[in-house]
């Protein structure tokens, strides 16, 4: 849509090819309905991450508000450098849009979802559900595989591998993690604040801090999400370090707790040792995973070697990987169209002439924030441009 506009505002005779029955259905579920638009912090994309600075240096957060501003958005800054509308609504976003299209007098079909495109000697012919659309210049912003229903459903890869360029693999990033299930029984709905890292061979390969949503399945929440993309299948485990989301900041002040705890609730039966640190349930679990036994004990009658292995589960409670959600319900598809056949200045294809990409089509993620509409802004917006000025 931005590209769209930028190109009708540039001077261009636009066209806008929506596959579903109305255009910006995926913006409305973006930042909880909230529209988390961009980013005032350092750029941050684990997928893409040279190709994006080299985009967003043309067109990152003070381009993008003034586009915005242009288009009578107002927004505002919050916490961590995310920015949001004002009205902390996604529709105001998609008004805004909306408006500006049939402003700039960009035409839009709905239900015309292009099957395939091709270049002639005179431009590109689109081939869709509903007959043929000829045009000069294409920009294909189809998205990547997230979130099918609302419309990304990887069908416009084809669009640009059939003109010669390369797609890498996609796979769900963004995502929830499915783990074991037998060390979270009963734990589904609980939140807790901690610190999370994935591990393969014995090693460390990403952490993470905030808060963490056990469910039937596994394991959610922003932090969770953000580690998925590590989450290989040689991955052996993703670890929370719950004692870090209690204050703690070693291992040994874990066990003087525990240790002050036996001495002060004595005569307390065991399964309350915990009470203060975290919910009964989780409790439960911490017991469990520790291999600790609670039924007819006091709390007097900790050993050492259980005292360190409750400490030890505190900093390190582990749980096996078995897969991650799928592209259903993932924000965001890591990988897509090899971003080094295309110029990051103008978004022009180094291949087909007149041909343009921008957004989540190519192979850019970006973590939660707003990184990843900067990026499919800021793409779109060069797009237009330079489509229109070519």
């Amino acid at each position: 849509m931005a590209g769209a506009i930028t190109a009708a505002e540039s001077g261009g005779e636009v066209i806008l090819a929506e596959g579903q029955n109305r255009i910006g259905k995926k913006l409305l579920a973006t930042g909880n309905g909230r529209c988390n638009l961009m980013n005032t912090g350092a750029p941050n994309y684990p997928g893409g991450q040279a190709f994006a600075e080299k985009v967003l240096s043309v067109c990152g957060v003070e381009q993008q508000k003034r586009f915005w501003h242009a288009h009578g958005l107002r927004l505002r800054e919050e916490q961590a450098g995310r920015v949001y509308p004002v009205s902390g609504q996604a529709s105001t976003v998609l008004d805004v849009l909306r408006f500006s299209a049939e402003v700039a007098g960009v035409s839009v079909f709905n239900d015309t979802r292009i099957k395939q495109l091709t270049r002639t000697a005179n431009g590109f012919v689109a081939k869709g559900d509903h007959g043929t659309l000829r045009a000069d210049r294409v920009i294909v912003a189809c998205g990547g595989k997230a979130q099918p229903k609302l419309g990304s459903d990887g069908s416009g890869y084809a669009l640009l591998t059939g003109l010669g360029h390369t797609l890498i693999s996609p796979v769900p990033a963004l995502t929830q993690v499915e783990t074991e299930t037998r060390a979270i029984a009963g734990l589904s709905g609980i939140r807790v604040r901690c610190g999370v890292q994935t591990e393969r061979d014995a090693q460390v390969t990403h952490a993470e801090y905030g808060e963490v949503l056990f469910t039937d399945y596994g394991l959610s929440g922003v932090c969770v999400m953000q580690c998925a993309r590590y989450c290989t299948p040689r991955a052996t485990g993703i670890a929370l370090n719950l004692a870090e989301g209690m204050g703690f900041d070693h291992q040994t002040e874990v066990i003087s707790e525990l240790k002050e705890r036996m001495r002060r609730m004595a005569e307390q039966p065991l399964e309350r040792l915990l009470t203060g640190l975290c919910v009964p349930r989780l409790s439960d679990a911490v017991f469990r995973a520790a291999a600790v036994s609670v039924k007819g004990r006091s709390c007097v009658s900790l050993s050492d070697g259980e005292i360190n292995a409750l400490a030890k589960t505190l900093w390190r409670f582990v749980l096996r990987v078995t897969g991650l959600k799928g592209f259903d319900s993932a924000q965001v598809t890591s990988g897509g169209i090899a971003c080094d056949e295309f110029n990051p200045r103008t978004m022009a294809s180094k291949m087909v002439p007149g041909l343009y990409a921008a957004g989540e089509i190519l192979d850019v993620d970006g973590d939660c924030g707003g990184f990843n509409l900067m990026f499919a802004f800021g793409s779109g917006i060069i797009a237009g441009t330079h489509c229109a000025r070519d």
